[in-house]
């Protein structure tokens, strides 16, 4: 089966070719570099010592090291990916609602995950562009299959102020910042010996969501 690598930070046709146990040594090689340093710092030298693999090798699969970065991210992200449409029709086709919980369900499994070291790293150690970059690996709405709000049928855009394709990306943008904001300042905070609980992290996040979807203004008699 051939991939299309028209989309960025995909692997090249040789990586799919090997064994799915010569792949997942890779990506497991990848997550030991990549929880260990920010990837400015991480080395193809150590990733293919700990895969097993010669060092020619790893540019048959891969342009670079941020190739295989940004793919390792998109691959960790696919069960998010394939709940997000079921977070849509649990929540009666609620956009923002559904987003509300997918946000917090993300926030939490990178704060508490055992692997939670691979998204400081990532985050702490990237500049903001990048960081959005990163996170977007774990929005539905990169996948090329969609063109149009027809195929998103399964929301209710009827109450939203949404025309386009485009409106509906630049709004994924803002949910992907809610997250980014949050775990940033957790693991900064973290890293500065301060005391901060995911509770207080997840309340402040439902504050965000509901500024954008009643607005900041206080409603008076005159409005």
């Amino acid at each position: 089966m051939s991939h299309d690598r028209s989309s960025h930070f995909m692997p090249k046709e040789t990586f799919y070719n090997l064994s799915e146990e010569k792949r997942q040594r890779i990506l497991r090689a990848a997550q030991n570099e990549f929880a260990r340093v920010p990837l400015a710092e991480a080395k193809v030298a150590r990733i293919v010592l700990d895969a097993g693999i010669p060092r020619g090798s790893f540019y048959q699969y891969f342009d670079d090291i941020s190739d295989l970065y940004h793919y390792f991210f998109k691959n960790k992200a696919r069960s998010f990916q394939e709940n997000f449409k079921k977070a849509v029709l649990t929540h009666d086709g609620d956009l923002i609602e559904a987003w509300r919980f997918m946000d917090k369900q993300l926030i939490g499994t990178i704060i508490k995950s055992r692997n939670s070291v691979l998204f400081e790293n990532a985050l702490l150690g990237l500049d903001i562009q990048r960081s959005q970059k990163m996170l977007r690996h774990f929005s539905h709405f990169d996948d090329p299959a969609i063109q149009s709000l027809d195929d998103l049928s399964y929301i209710d855009f009827s109450e939203l102020r949404i025309d386009s394709l485009d409106d509906f990306k630049a709004l994924e943008k803002i949910f992907s910042g809610f997250v980014l904001q949050a775990v940033s300042s957790y693991f900064a905070k973290k890293r500065a010996g301060e005391a901060v609980g995911l509770d207080q992290i997840l309340a402040q996040t439902d504050k965000e969501i509901n500024w954008l979807k009643y607005g900041i203004k206080k409603e008076t008699e005159h409005d």
